[in-house]
């Protein structure tokens, strides 16, 4: 069974999940402001933040397959799905690596603060993508409002 900060993770991960599986591929180009990044460029975000904690503080054995969108691009639906997927699991290899050796390269706080940084920055960038649809006009589909609650509550798959 795996750890409460595992699961903690994995409920994280299934709320970005969430939100992008229920967002239709248009809405992908919204911007809450000129200048600011795309609904996809904050997924992209997201992956890029996962892929550089991979690197830094696991390495290539961690970091395996996993590879960051080039800077500026506007992926699809289906590559952030397969992106986010991939950098979750190997996200989850790399927390389970630092309970098991009790320590976090370059990181001064505990492992729950570690993964609290993580769950608050990827709950920064799914704002900013819902403001994004929002102040574009479109409304955002129930289940990506009531799913992003509703999964906290339910048990792990």
């Amino acid at each position: 069974m795996p750890s409460d900060i595992v699961r903690a993770w994995r409920s994280n991960c299934r709320a970005t999940m969430t939100l992008l599986d229920a967002l239709p591929a248009a809405f992908l180009k919204d911007q809450y402001s000129p200048r600011t990044r795309t609904v996809a460029a904050q997924f992209a975000h997201i992956h890029y933040v996962r892929h550089r904690n991979l690197e830094f503080r696991g390495g290539p054995a961690f970091v395996g397959k996993v590879r960051p969108f080039e800077k500026g691009a506007q992926p699809k639906k289906r590559e952030l799905q397969t992106a986010l997927k991939a950098s979750a699991k190997a996200m989850e290899k790399l927390i389970e690596h630092f309970e098991e050796q009790g320590k976090i390269k370059s990181w001064r706080g505990s492992l729950a603060q570690y993964l609290g940084y993580h769950a608050a920055h990827e709950a920064h960038h799914r704002g900013l993508a819902i403001v994004s649809v929002r102040l574009s006009g479109h409304k955002l589909p129930k289940e990506a409002i009531y799913g992003l609650w509703d999964l906290w509550r339910k048990a792990e798959d």
